[in-house]
């Protein structure tokens, strides 16, 4: 694998113009250190500018490099896509199988495929991906041997109506009760339907109770509450329900602090009944109280709650409301952290709002505007170099991230803005060879993945102690030397 470490020794490729040393000489070397063979195949399957030719012939390798590491993902042409489910080995295979960008036709050869897990995998990516299959291929899932296939075939876009209603009678169970939905079920047959009231299987009588379940309205009095068996059905209630005055008393009293949490944000219970839970002696029923939107200012800071970090879900009130300019000031103004977080996820946001959640004192509403397509330039650099999230590379692919001028950060200290300065359209060759030498791997890494890197710098690349995976997806590689390196590491043609 990659050696992401110094400068490689073993050959010098920096005086390769005029030096006597011809490339077809330096590659003749390169290619003698078949360590490097595998990593050449890895990064020549996923270079973006590989051109079929090249990749029909990565996928005749077997064994195929780490395949997991990439083939999982990797956007193909249907040319190609159709040669990749010929490879001979089941596993490959099975992994294509996983990649959500394949092309339809390449998955239908999947769920035909000789080997039971790879057709697995190719049905379950079609049923989660609504990939619509020829019809033909349809029913040969339908009509599969294998239980777990025909379970998923129900939900296969195309299966025709009448294979759905056939599959109600299957001697699976668990396929039988995938056939019985809604629209099913009244077109069944009656003793099909009788059939499955009396089933045997749990799956089946579930299903049943899913589609004949009457909605019960939820208790809006103390009697109906106090005779409710059903612990969610009872919180429900607590939450959403337009309960009538005693019940209202009843549950911010209650002795479940669920209860009095749920009823803290019923909008239906009066203002003052729900301001008796500020002084609550449970953190979060004291939280839910400050959040509701018919406290006056002064009301919501009288409470004594605690916010933890990171994102809370957005009260009703205020998604109701993110749409409305004027009430996105004054939630944006509001003394309450969450509303202003809340305030971030407006699709449309008045450039004065923007301003001042941009400078607001809590970290995490200037994070989450991050993720609003307004959030000013300067914004996105400060959290793309400051923030430890996962995703902070997504960052750079917001709308406002300005990328030209992003070079001025090539010396800085923080090597995030260092990676940054790569992004500049603008960036000189000379920076991005700078960049190469840099001693953080990732500035490194996307410095010898940049077309810009001058060609012998790249050509040093592909050599051992180097980055020859990076420099093998290098889109400024030519077909011409591509296909070389696939001559060098044995690679049919």
């Amino acid at each position: 694998m990659e050696n992401t470490g110094e400068k490689p020794t073993c050959i010098a490729f920096d005086a390769l113009e005029g030096s006597g040393t011809t490339r077809t000489e330096a590659l003749r070397v390169l290619g003698a250190d078949t360590a490097l063979h595998a990593e050449w195949i890895m990064g020549l399957a996923v270079n973006p500018a590989a051109p079929s030719s090249v990749l029909r012939r990565v996928f005749t390798v077997d064994p195929l490099p780490c395949p997991t590491s990439w083939l999982a993902y990797r956007k193909l042409s249907s040319q190609v896509a159709m040669a990749a489910v010929t490879h001979t080995d089941p596993q490959v295979r099975r992994i294509l199988a996983e990649n959500p960008y394949l092309p339809p036709e390449a998955l239908a050869v999947l769920v035909d495929d000789p080997d039971p897990k790879v057709r697995r995998y190719a049905v379950f990516m079609a049923t989660e991906f609504g990939v619509e299959l020829p019809a033909d291929v349809v029913l040969r899932v339908a009509t599969d041997p294998e239980a777990r296939l025909r379970y998923r075939a129900t939900a296969l876009i195309g299966l025709p109506d009448e294979t759905l209603l056939s599959l109600a009678e299957d001697p699976d169970p668990r396929v039988r009760s995938a056939a019985i939905d809604s629209w099913s079920w009244p077109r069944l047959r009656p003793e099909v339907r009788a059939a499955a009231e009396a089933d045997a299987d749990p799956h089946v009588r579930k299903a049943v109770e899913r589609v004949t379940r009457v909605d019960v309205p939820l208790a809006v009095t103390v009697e109906d509450f106090l005779a409710e068996e059903d612990d969610k059905r009872r919180r429900d209630a607590a939450f959403k329900a337009p309960v009538e005055p005693a019940l209202a008393r009843l549950l911010v009293a209650h002795e479940d602090d669920r209860i009095r949490h749920a009823a803290a944000c019923n909008r239906h219970i009066p203002t003052a009944l729900a301001l008796s839970l500020a002084t609550d002696g449970v953190a979060s029923v004291r939280l839910a109280v400050s959040l509701r939107g018919d406290l006056t200012e002064e009301q919501r800071t009288a409470i004594d709650y605690t916010v933890s970090e990171g994102r809370h879900p957005v009260p009703a009130w205020v998604e109701e409301r993110l749409g409305d300019p004027d009430a996105l000031r004054e939630i944006a103004a509001s003394s309450h952290v969450l509303l202003r977080r809340a305030a971030t996820c407006a699709p449309e946001l008045p450039g004065d709002v923007v301003e001042r959640l941009a400078g607001d004192e809590d970290y995490y509403v200037r994070l989450m505007l991050c993720e609003n397509n307004h959030a000013p330039h300067e914004l996105l650099v400060e959290m793309f170099a400051d923030w430890q999230g996962l995703s902070w590379g997504m960052l750079a692919f917001r709308r406002n991230f300005a990328r030209p001028g992003l070079a001025r950060f090539a010396e800085d200290p923080n090597h995030r803005l260092r990676y940054a300065a790569l992004f500049d359209p603008e960036a000189p060759p000379e920076l991005v060879e700078r960049l190469s030498y840099d001693e953080d791997a990732m500035v490194r890494r996307q410095a010898v993945g940049d077309p810009r890197l001058p060609h012998a710098r790249l050509i040093e690349m592909l050599g051992a102690g180097a980055m020859p995976t990076t420099a093998a997806r290098n889109p400024a590689l030519s077909p011409e030397l591509m296909h070389r390196l696939l001559d060098l590491a044995g690679v049919g043609s």
